[in-house]
């Protein structure tokens, strides 16, 4: 899991019906930027060698940051099976070779906040999901 998936994350896992462990992975990026290079964190506390994993995040915007995290996994680890699934995607997102499951594909490259989504480490609490207005 990708801590801005918090919220998504909770209320995906409620509708698994089989035995699952979970994680966190995290780096650091701005939304939308295409060339992330800030450090991976990663300190497994579960083994993924040899499991199907699926890394849960809030969204894939450009989709540098995520292709950076999978290809990390799988260059790092040798697990059986690696999978996305995020909450919504945006248009022109850069090819990530793993298959992806999303709840919505956007139209467009709005920016959205609330439940876990962020802007500039804020809105992360609204209850819902909404267009933010500059």
């Amino acid at each position: 899991m990708v801590p801005g998936g918090i919220l998504f994350t909770a209320d995906l896992v409620r509708k698994l019906n089989f035995t699952i462990a979970m994680d966190t992975i995290s780096c650091p990026h701005t939304p939308g930027d295409r060339n992330n290079q800030s450090a991976i964190v990663f300190y497994p506390t579960i083994d993924i060698n040899g499991k199907d994993v699926i890394v849960v995040d809030d969204a894939i915007e450009s989709g540098g940051t995520m292709k950076r995290l999978v290809e990390y996994l799988t260059s790092t680890y040798s697990p059986k099976s690696l999978a996305i699934a995020t909450l919504f995607v945006k248009p022109g997102r850069v090819d990530i070779p793993f298959r992806q499951f999303y709840a919505w594909e956007m139209e467009n490259d709005d920016l959205l906040i609330g439940y876990g989504l962020p802007w500039e480490n804020k809105f992360r609490n609204i209850p819902f999901i909404s267009k933010l207005k500059r």
